[in-house]
């Protein structure tokens, strides 16, 4: 019996990580950030009218490393859809450096004060989000994807 209550638990508490309120609806933030050459943007300039894919991410983050490139693979397999790698907390040149070395082509961000993934309720990394093209959140992958992963929660989601 406490076996059962425990599998019941844990199953009810990864369940409401994952759900998402209907009167707290999650949308992409308009905030100031740098980039990984340290120029300010305003993330509402990422949202172009497409879907966007958010990869919320961190250097020390072994899963992250994996699955970066993964997204790397997404974005140029996939122009009709915007792809941005939001790193959680490291300093710029860290950032830099490891964009430069696996060769990230996509916008790279850094969230240092946590207001994205705030806005985005998310709490854990990698953490991989869909947001259409009027900014609302619509689909939400927690922990690491691969490429083709990603294709189906992007094409199942719109």
């Amino acid at each position: 019996m406490k076996r059962l209550t425990y599998c019941a638990l844990v199953a009810l508490t990864l369940t409401s990580c994952t759900h998402q309120s209907s009167d707290t609806e999650a949308r992409w933030p308009s905030v100031i950030v740098v980039d990984s050459s340290g120029t300010e943007l305003n993330t509402s300039d990422l949202l172009n009218g497409n879907r966007l894919v958010v990869s919320l991410w961190s250097t020390w983050c072994v899963p992250c490393r994996r699955e970066l490139p993964q997204l790397q693979q997404f974005a140029v397999e996939h122009q009709d859809v915007s792809v941005v790698a939001v790193n959680l907390g490291d300093k710029l040149d860290s950032v830099a450096a490891y964009a430069d070395e696996i060769g990230l082509t996509m916008p790279v961000v850094i969230d240092s004060e946590g207001r994205i993934s705030s806005a985005l309720g998310v709490t854990s990394v990698p953490s991989t989000i869909v947001i259409d093209s009027h900014g609302k959140v619509i689909a939400t992958h927690v922990g690491e994807i691969t490429a083709n992963e990603l294709a189906v929660l992007v094409e199942t989601s719109s």
